[in-house]
């Protein structure tokens, strides 16, 4: 896929933006963690689950992409992303709860889109099924979803192809 360091709002993640990484992570767990009665407990809960997420995505997309997502030089959020000869995939999207609904994931989205287009690729994500605004918001930029399991949903976008020729919707359920 095309050249990622043209977005200038997006910087390879290193080592000193793990706490950042860290917190945003933290965002998709809001509701969850408050509802816990021991605080100590739910953040403890917390580290295990994003150390969880990080040996998952390691091991299912070697080689993945981090980047920290910019808005006006304050640092808004993550991009996770895995490249194939065919395909980028968008592992994780995740913007601070301050930085939604203000335009930031349409342009990465939508960047995405253009740089995926000169190189012919195609772009997929996963969306919890839970998370019903980010299924909104990437049906209403033109992914298809393509697939369902009891957790989640699976989307792609395909340079040139209508709705109708990205594929149908398939559920299945998983064990």
């Amino acid at each position: 896929m095309g050249d990622l360091g043209r977005l200038t709002y997006l910087a390879p993640a290193g080592q000193g933006d793990e706490a950042f990484l860290y917190d945003v992570f933290c965002t998709t767990w809001q509701d969850e963690i408050a509802a816990l009665p021991n605080q100590k407990l739910a953040h403890h809960i917390l580290r295990i689950q994003h150390t969880a997420q990080d040996t998952r995505f390691h091991s299912r997309y070697p080689g993945h992409e981090r980047f920290v997502v910019s808005h006006g030089g304050v640092r808004a959020g993550r991009l996770y992303l895995h490249r194939t000869p065919t395909m980028v995939h968008a592992i994780d999207m995740t913007l601070l709860p301050e930085f939604r609904s203000r335009g930031i994931g349409t342009r990465i989205v939508s960047d995405l889109f253009e740089l995926a287009r000169e190189d012919g690729v195609s772009v997929s994500l996963r969306v919890p099924r839970r998370n019903q605004r980010a299924a909104d918001l990437y049906t209403g930029l033109g992914f298809a979803l393509v697939t369902m399991d009891d957790l989640d949903a699976y989307y792609e976008w395909s340079p040139g192809a209508s709705p109708d020729e990205r594929g149908t919707v398939s559920s299945h359920s998983t064990p």
